[in-house]
C-alpha cells in the first residue's frame, strides 16, 4: 500500500501540473528573496527612517490599488479563455483577451487620473506632507502596476507558467539592478527609489509584451464581450475588496486594540507564515485554468483525486515548517523568542486554507458560481474582525491566529459545502 501511495506521489510530482506549481512558486520565493534584498539590504541604510517609512507607505497605496484594480478580470479571463484554446478556438481567447484588456486598461486610466487629480491632498494628510511630485510619479507607477499584472494573469489564463516566472523575476532583478546603479552612482532618495520603481514596472509590462504578442491589441471592442466578461468578474471583484481587508486586519486591530510590543512579536511570526500564503496562491494559479477546461462535475473527480495527495503533502508540510522555523528564531532572532508559539497558532490556522484551495477553484471555473466565494469570504471577513474585536484585548498577539484559522474553516466549509451538493445534484439529475 505504502509503495503504491509513493508511486502516486512520484508520478503527480511530475505531472504538467506539479512542473507549473514548481515553476510559479520558485518564482514567487525569488521575487520575494530580490524584494527582500532592495528594501532591506540596499534601500533601508541608505535613506532616513522617515523617507523609507513614506515609500513603503506609497508603495502600499500603489500595490493596494494595482490588487483591487484588477476587479476579477483575471479571473475571468482564466474562466473564458483554457476552454476557447481547449476547443482550438484560438482567435476567439483573443477576442476575450482584448475586451478584458481595454476594460482595464479604463479602469486604470480612473484610477491615474484621480491619484493624480489628488496628489496635493494625499502629499498633506497621508504622506507626511512629501512632496506633491512624489505621489505623482506613485499614481503613474500604480497604473503599469496594473497593466502589469493584467499581462501576468493573461499568461497565467494561456498556461504560460514559465513565462509568469520569468516576467515576475525580471521585474525583481532589473528593479534591484537599478537600485545598485543609483545607489552607486548618486545618493538614494525617495523621488529616485520611486522612479526606479516606476521604470521597473514599465520595462516589466513591456517585456510581458513579447510573450504575448501584440496582434490582439487592435481588435475592437465588443459590448456582448464585455457584458460576459464583467458578469462574471464582477463577483470576483467584491470579493477581492472582502478579501484585501481581512488580510490586513490583524495588523491593523492589533496595535490600538493590544498595543505595538504585541504587534511587533505577532509581526515576526506573520513573516514567517507567509510563506503558506505565498504557496497556497501558487497553487491555485496553476489549478484555476485547469477547473476552467473540466466542463462537467464528474470531470472533475478524477482531478480532484490527485490533487488531494499535493493537499495532503502541504498539511504535513505545516509540521516540518514549523520545526525549521522555530530553530531559525531561536537562533537568529533570540529577542523574539515569543514569536515561536505565534508562529505555531499561525501555521495551524492555515490548514483550512490549504485544504479549501481545491475547492474554491472548482466553485469559481468548474461550476462557475463566483458568488458563492464572494459569499463565503465576506463570511470569514465579519468572523475575523468580530474574533480579533472579542479577544485582541485578552489574548494580544495570540487573538489573531484564532480569528484567521475561523475564517479559513468558514472558506472551507462554505466551499467544500456547495462542492458537495453540485455534485450529488448533477449525480441526481443524471440518474432521472
Amino acid at each position: 500500500m505504502m509503495r503504491n501511495i509513493l508511486e502516486k506521489g512520484f508520478a503527480i510530482g511530475r505531472s504538467t501540473t506539479a512542473r507549473h506549481i514548481y515553476w510559479v512558486f520558485s518564482g514567487n520565493v525569488l521575487s520575494t528573496v530580490l524584494t527582500f534584498f532592495a528594501l532591506v539590504v540596499v534601500m533601508a541604510p541608505r535613506i532616513s527612517k522617515a523617507e523609507y517609512g513614506i515609500f513603503l507607505a506609497l508603495f502600499t497605496l500603489a500595490n493596494l490599488l494595482s490588487d483591487l484594480s484588477e476587479a476579477g478580470l483575471g479571473g475571468a479571463l482564466t474562466k473564458f479563455i483554457p476552454p476557447l484554446l481547449l476547443q482550438k478556438k484560438a482567435s476567439r481567447a483573443k477576442e476575450f483577451l482584448a475586451t478584458a484588456h481595454q476594460i482595464e486598461l479604463g479602469i486604470t486610466i480612473v484610477v491615474c487620473v484621480t491619484l493624480l487629480l489628488l496628489a496635493g491632498p494625499l502629499a498633506r494628510i497621508l504622506f507626511a506632507g512629501t512632496a506633491q511630485i512624489n505621489v505623482v510619479i506613485t499614481a503613474l507607477m500604480t497604473a503599469t502596476m496594473i497593466l502589469m499584472g493584467f499581462m501576468v494573469f493573461a499568461l497565467s489564463a494561456y498556461k504560460k507558467f514559465p513565462e509568469v516566472t520569468v516576467v515576475n523575476v525580471f521585474y525583481s532583478i532589473i528593479r534591484l539592478a537599478l537600485l545598485l546603479v543609483f545607489a552607486l552612482l548618486t545618493k538614494l532618495s525617495l523621488f529616485n527609489i520611486l522612479i526606479v520603481y516606476l521604470l521597473s514596472s514599465i520595462l516589466s509590462w513591456i517585456y510581458s509584451l513579447f510573450f504575448l504578442g501584440t496582434s490582439w491589441v487592435t481588435i475592437p471592442f465588443s459590448r456582448e464581450r464585455a457584458g460576459k466578461i464583467i458578469r462574471f468578474a464582477s463577483f470576483l471583484a467584491v470579493q477581492k475588496v472582502f478579501v484585501a481587508v481581512s488580510s490586513r486586519l490583524d495588523l491593523l486591530m492589533m496595535v490600538p486594540l493590544a498595543g505595538a510590543v504585541e504587534a511587533g512579536i505577532y509581526g515576526m511570526a506573520s513573516r514567517f507564515a507567509l510563506v503558506y500564503p505565498l504557496l497556497i496562491s501558487s497553487l491555485a494559479q496553476v489549478l484555476a485554468p485547469k477547473f476552467a477546461e473540466l466542463a462537467t462535475i464528474g470531470a472533475a473527480t478524477a482531478f480532484f483525486k490527485k490533487v488531494g495527495l499535493v493537499i495532503c503533502g502541504l498539511l504535513v508540510s505545516l509540521i516540518v515548517f514549523n520545526s525549521f522555523a522555530r530553530i531559525f528564531i531561536s537562533a537568529f532572532v533570540q529577542n523574539y523568542s515569543e514569536a515561536i508559539p505565534v508562529l505555531g497558532g499561525l501555521l495551524l490556522s492555515m490548514a483550512p486554507f490549504i485544504a479549501a484551495t481545491p475547492f474554491v477553484s472548482f466553485v469559481v471555473y468548474t461550476l462557475k458560481k463566483p458568488w458563492i466565494m464572494m459569499v463565503a469570504s465576506f463570511v470569514q471577513l465579519v468572523v475575523i474582525f468580530a474574533v480579533n474585536w472579542w479577544l485582541l484585548p485578552s489574548l494580544g498577539r495570540f487573538a489573531p491566529a484564532t480569528g484567521i484559522g475561523l475564517g479559513n474553516l468558514t472558506i472551507f466549509i462554505i466551499a467544500a459545502g456547495a462542492s458537495w451538493y453540485y455534485f450529488n445534484q448533477e449525480k441526481y439529475e443524471n440518474r432521472h
